[in-house]
């Protein structure tokens, strides 16, 4: 009588030989090359059984032995059984894409494991709408519009700027800086300004979102305060580790030129350029009545404004304007408060500590321009 391992052992080898025989063309042409060593089908039916949130998962995969293969498997499977009716099922349409964007980026050497998978492009589109620019302001949503709006365009048409979370007033951006030219991508995105986006993307429509200015500077603080600070090099990760140093009265208090970059009327000089860092004297300050006139006129010049707490709303509109399909579920994602949730590590669960006088009083007298652009923000936005 046959072995039972051995048996075992030829049934993996044929459901494994059978695969790869059967891996559909789409992905070798995606790939540009076959497929080696895919896996088998219990991957996807396990975790569909299971209800287990799939792009975690899938994070989690490519630190096991073998992770690389099984997403492979997994989307020439899916792909094989499901050649039609899979894509039209919003939830594993969208993890169909989450999987081969992996392997595609993976495959080109490409591949961020510690970044979102649906911010890296949709393998199965090609955006032929105008070029876009995402001003994105830390807090004010910009991952989850990125993770609706990105599946509009392959990942060859988003910019691949490796310091796209670096704040302006740290990283000077020019074509030959980056190494690459922003122009030549019909997405471009990032912690930017309008000054360098203008500079760098001439052409594309530029838009950006803006939260209420109090509730996104308390949303910063917290955020960079839940962040594991085991995981940060204090030389290179001073602001955040000032959260940690500070109390949020000494951190909204403190006048120390990097910080108040990130942290001081941040629209107004994410609007014009104006920064601290650097300058023998702040410009936002120097003449605070013609840094806003400025600021206006460059709210003014952005195609469209969005408003963080009318996220799915303001997704909807800039979707209708651009021609492209709504959002097919809520926009939600990097919730301060439910991070620590996510696999990885990097955060851990806070208290928020009560508002005093004193740090609301250091809370407006950080916010008093940026309210004033986010009221007419507002106001333009609900009429």
């Amino acid at each position: 009588m046959p072995d039972i391992a051995s048996l075992a052992g030829l049934r993996r080898l044929a459901l494994r030989f059978a695969a790869f025989l059967f891996a559909p063309l789409l992905l070798r042409l995606l790939l540009g090359r076959w497929v080696q060593k895919l896996g088998i089908g219990w991957f996807t039916e396990g975790m569909a059984d299971q209800s287990v949130a799939m792009p975690p998962l899938i994070r989690g995969l490519l630190n096991m032995p073998g992770g690389r293969q099984m997403i492979y498997g997994a989307a020439g499977y899916a792909w094989n059984r499901y050649p039609g009716e899979w894509l039209k099922i919003p939830g594993e349409r969208q993890f169909l894409y989450d999987i081969a964007a992996y392997a595609w980026h993976e495959a080109r050497g490409t591949l961020d494991p510690g970044g979102p998978p649906d911010l890296g492009g949709n393998l199965l589109t090609a955006w032929t709408g105008p070029g876009l620019g995402f001003l994105h302001i830390e807090k004010c949503g910009g991952i989850a519009a990125m993770q609706f709006l990105s599946r509009q365009f392959h990942p060859m048409q988003i910019n691949p700027d490796d310091h796209r979370d670096l704040p302006p007033h740290l990283c000077f951006r020019t074509p030959a800086f980056a190494g690459f030219d922003p122009a030549r991508y019909p997405l471009v995105w990032g912690h930017y300004d309008a000054p360098s986006l203008r500079r760098f993307a001439p052409g594309h429509r530029l838009f950006t979102l803006l939260r209420a200015p109090g509730a996104r500077l308390l949303s910063l603080y917290h955020f960079w305060h839940s962040v594991d600070p085991s995981q940060l090099d204090p030389d290179l990760s001073f602001s955040v580790m000032l959260a940690h140093r500070l109390s949020l009265e000494e951190f909204l208090a403190c006048d120390d030129p990097m910080l108040l970059d990130l942290t001081d009327n941040i629209y107004a000089r994410r609007l014009t350029g104006l920064y601290a860092t650097g300058a023998a004297q702040d410009p936002l300050r120097a003449d605070t009545q013609a840094a806003v006139a400025q600021a206006m006129a460059a709210l003014d010049g952005l195609d469209y404004v969005g408003i963080t707490e009318r996220m799915d709303e303001s997704m909807a509109r800039l979707a209708a304007m651009l021609g492209m399909p709504p959002p097919e579920a809520a926009v939600r994602a990097n919730v301060t408060a439910e991070n620590h949730e996510n696999p990885g590590g990097w955060f851990r669960q806070t208290a928020r500590p009560a508002l005093s006088a004193a740090a609301s009083l250091a809370l407006d007298r950080r916010t008093e321009l940026d309210r004033q652009l986010y009221e007419k923000a507002l106001a333009a936005f609900i009429t």
